[in-house]
């Protein structure tokens, strides 16, 4: 007999127990691929409003949250599956009330505590340095542990950070490069993605296994080359005129031509960010977005297969995954993803 489905919840404040797992009516999770934090929403009872009177243990702002969620015969009787949320810091609690009882609804994100890492201005100029060696020194700077990285380290001549946060900094330079960055509280996770699209499948979906979905194929902002100009220096030129030259760099074909107003310094560095900018915009070319029954193991980052939809069919980047978990035994999630495409 097949036993029935359950969720349960395993919430550690500041790295305790102290029970707020057994206090969970609902998780709202979404797991974003790059360029976005994760965000977690938990609802909580508030017993006799003890919380929102403010007696003995209250949750409160800039706080830790380490949250994972159990998975029981899911898929199939004594079956159990692990799903680690991640680690968030508490950004905004609300309290509420009513015919429904006392809630706590906490909401939390999976970046660095510090308000510098996203509000603070800073302003330098890098040279002949790496995208790996950008990204140790900012986790070095907000004390965060691991920085793991999958991609080539051609150098950047120079780059300036101007009046720019370090979340936004290398979160540009990483799209810039085309490369995808995913910031956890305690870690930068940097790669490039044709080797996530190059990995296996995840899953297998057809149409009976989706309760609504969408696709969707456009030629509206997508491109099929890029023009872009780099500076050019000749130290060795008598005429000061002659010693900078702006030259223009077009990659792929001009049938549907993106042209960059973008600073390089080479032609290599110029290729490499007009072909990024080429292949982002072209992932919005054709996009599936659908609900379905949970699955622990579909992640962002991962890739899905759909097969029996026709012109639908196809290999699938997932770019963001959204848990919906409530009374103990529901769970749905909705899952944005694109088709795998040749890039420049």
């Amino acid at each position: 007999m097949q036993k029935a489905r359950r969720v349960t919840y395993q919430i550690l404040y500041d790295g305790v127990e102290v029970g707020l797992s057994n206090r969970c009516e609902s998780i709202s999770y979404t797991d974003n691929d790059s360029g976005s934090a994760d965000e977690i929403t938990i609802d909580l009872a508030d017993i006799n409003a003890a919380w929102a009177m403010g007696k003995g243990f209250v949750p409160e702002k800039e706080h830790d949250l380490d949250v994972s969620i159990f998975f029981h015969n899911m898929t199939g009787t004594n079956t159990y599956q692990k799903y680690h949320c991640g680690n968030f810091t508490i950004d905004d609690i609300t309290y509420s009330g009513g015919s429904s009882g006392h809630k706590c609804s906490i909401k939390g994100i999976s970046l660095p505590a510090s308000q510098g890492f996203q509000t603070g201005k800073v302003s330098k100029t890098w040279e002949k340095v790496t995208v790996k060696q950008i990204a140790e020194e900012i986790k070095g700077k907000y004390g965060m542990t691991d920085l793991y990285f999958w991609a080539g380290e051609p150098i950047i001549e120079k780059i300036d950070q101007e009046e720019q946060s370090d979340s936004e900094f290398i979160s540009k330079l990483c799209n810039d490069q085309g490369l995808f960055i995913k910031i956890y509280k305690k870690a930068l996770v940097i790669f490039d993605k044709t080797i996530y699209e190059g990995r296996g499948i995840t899953a297998t979906y057809s149409e009976h296994d989706l309760e609504e979905w969408a696709w969707n194929t456009t030629l509206v902002g997508t491109y099929t080359g890029a023009k872009i100009s780099y500076t050019q220096v000749d130290k060795n030129a008598k005429d000061e005129k002659e010693k900078t030259k702006v030259i223009s760099v077009t990659v792929g074909d001009e049938t549907r031509l993106l042209v960059l107003n973008e600073k390089a310094d080479s032609k290599e560095e110029a290729e490499r960010i007009a072909k990024a900018k080429v292949n982002t915009e072209n992932e919005k070319a054709i996009t599936l977005e659908f609900t379905a029954l949970g699955d622990a193991n579909i992640v962002a980052s991962c890739n899905i297969e759909v097969k029996g939809m026709g012109r639908i069919d196809g290999k699938y980047y997932v770019t963001k995954v959204s848990h919906e978990l409530s009374g103990g035994s529901g769970h749905k999630m909705q899952v944005s993803a694109y088709k795998i495409f040749e890039r420049l």
